[in-house]
């Protein structure tokens, strides 16, 4: 549209931004159905009943829908969470968006899981069933009472115990201890399921014993569960609606998928176990099938138990560090400043969520790493205190209140390091110690990590003993030596850690939640 407009002695034309004429509106409900009205252009008033376009065909609103859509509606607004603003211009739908995020792989992983723990639980307590006398003639109540009052006494006072060792360490390794549980159970159900077939045997005493330590893996398993469960609802629910605001609907709805699968595992162990059952076995061939046929079932559910966690957990990526995924990352970023020139203006790549998911353990085993690492080689400790601290780096007094007192005047990097030396033998027992003030953030943390790895290198470059390195002498006096790895790591940390910062959030980490192992001190200037 153009407008002219004069004045005095002059004009100019205004040229209106025209839009295109108005054809459809599309209403979008948050169970993922749509319904698209379509304009007549051909009518002269627009107040008439509008006709509806559905499937390319035009035909009149309809108050209800068909039976089928319906039926869609209460599934999806039952089972699944709402992708709240992200529809893609309308051309996906919701289940093809939680297809996409890995949502619907991740619960079909999870509930498949779920179901054969309920299997194997059925038949696990048809088993204890049989051990504490049900059906035997000899049997009396307050024996099988007191069985289960001190098989569920010993699984509280595990739980209590789990907790206040393990409770603070569960975020920072979320799929370790998720997988940690899913074993846990595993074992407490297979003790369970053993337990009673001592009792004709001469280890019977063992009965009670096995039963208790079935049921303390099995409380094992409710605290760790219980935690990562929330922690993995919490970054589904963050993936799928961009903030914390949709746990409650991703946590209601885990817990309906979870209904449902125990109902279905009721209803298929009752059947095996009555299947089972009618395997006569007095016989001594159909007694050697029936058990053969119960143990390949039982070894085959808990394989796919096991399988089925495993595939869940690689579906999730998580965003931010810990000491894990912290170590890989930062081992990556220097490799890749190794190969490059001493240039580092450009930007460096670092690895993403999504490929350190992927070599990310999911066991609580010890961890080698390789001899090509371009990490520290020597041990670094961190959130020490300030005693051990001092008692370590081995420095004066009074380097140590100047140290402290420039942090007080200072608001840069709210943590110290220092190399220090664990006994006497100095050069083979250096470590890194780094002590946290109060009002260090998980980034500082994250830095404090890098900059202890460019010391470590760093004391390697100084004490290298094969001649010299980068035309300068090789180093005896371990004074000498600290100093000036302690000199090149502060260098090379004012210049890299911006690199670092930059592209680690380009890569999608989010350095402000970075979370790991230390030893959980924090010191304050008094």
């Amino acid at each position: 549209m153009i407008a002219h407009v004069t004045g005095r002695g002059f004009a100019f034309a205004l040229s209106l931004p025209s839009h295109p004429p108005l054809t459809t509106v599309v209403s979008r409900k948050s169970n993922g159905r749509n319904k698209e009205y379509f304009f007549d252009h051909h009518e002269p008033s627009v107040e008439k009943e509008f006709p509806r376009l559905a499937n390319g065909v035009h035909r009149k609103d309809k108050i209800f829908s068909s039976v089928l859509d319906h039926l869609q509606s209460v599934l999806r607004s039952t089972f699944l969470p709402t992708i709240r603003g992200s529809y893609d211009g309308g051309q996906k739908s919701q289940l093809t968006l939680l297809m996409e995020s890995g949502y619907l792989p991740f619960i079909l992983f999870d509930n498949l899981q779920d179901l054969t723990t309920s299997l194997r639980s059925v038949l696990a307590t048809q088993r204890i069933l049989e051990g504490v006398g049900v059906g035997r003639s000899g049997a009396t109540a307050l024996s099988a009472t007191l069985n289960f009052l001190i098989r569920d006494g010993c699984g509280m006072v595990a739980s209590l115990l789990f907790t206040s060792l393990a409770a603070s360490s569960f975020r920072r390794n979320i799929k370790r201890w998720k997988y940690f549980a899913d074993i846990m159970v595993d074992i407490g159900i297979t003790l369970e399921i053993v337990a009673p077939s001592l009792l004709a045997t001469q280890f019977s005493g063992w009965f009670l014993p096995l039963l208790c330590m079935g049921n303390v893996c099995k409380a094992l398993c409710g605290v760790a569960a219980g935690a990562t469960g929330g922690a993995l609802q919490m970054f589904w629910a963050i993936k799928l609606t961009g903030s914390e605001d949709g746990i409650s609907e991703v946590s209601a709805k885990n817990g309906a998928q979870r209904t449902v699968m125990g109902g279905m595992g009721l209803i298929l162990a009752g059947l095996t176990a009555s299947w089972l059952d009618k395997i006569d076995g007095a016989n001594s061939n159909r007694g050697i099938r029936k058990k053969g046929l119960w143990i390949g079932l039982y070894c085959g559910l808990t394989f796919l138990h096991l399988v089925c966690n495993w595939r869940s957990l690689k579906l999730v990526t998580l965003d931010w560090l810990n000491g894990w995924r912290l170590h890989r990352v930062v081992d990556d970023f220097l490799a890749s400043i190794d190969e490059m020139s001493n240039d580092c203006g450009e930007d460096i790549s670092c690895s993403n969520p999504s490929e350190v998911s992927t070599w990310e353990p999911i066991f609580f085993v010890p961890e080698l790493h390789s001899k090509q690492s371009h990490l520290s080689r020597y041990p670094i400790r961190l959130g020490v205190s300030f005693n051990q601290f001092a008692k370590l780096s081995r420095a004066p007094s009074s380097t140590l209140k100047s140290i402290m007192t420039t942090k007080r005047t200072s608001s840069k990097d709210n943590y110290i390091l220092k190399v220090g030396h664990t006994n006497k033998q100095l050069e083979k027992n250096r470590c890194i110690l780094v002590s946290f003030l109060s009002e260090c953030s998980n980034k500082e943390k994250a830095k404090a990590y890098l900059h202890a790895c460019l010391v470590g290198r760093a004391l390697v470059l100084v004490s290298a003993p094969n001649g010299e390195q980068n035309n300068k002498p090789v180093v005896h006096d371990e004074r000498e030596i600290i100093r000036q790895a302690e000199e090149i790591g502060q260098r090379e940390i004012n210049v890299l850690w911006p690199i670092f910062e930059r592209s680690a959030s380009k890569a999608g980490w989010k350095l402000d939640k970075t979370e790991f192992s230390t030893y959980g001190y924090e010191i304050c200037l008094e």
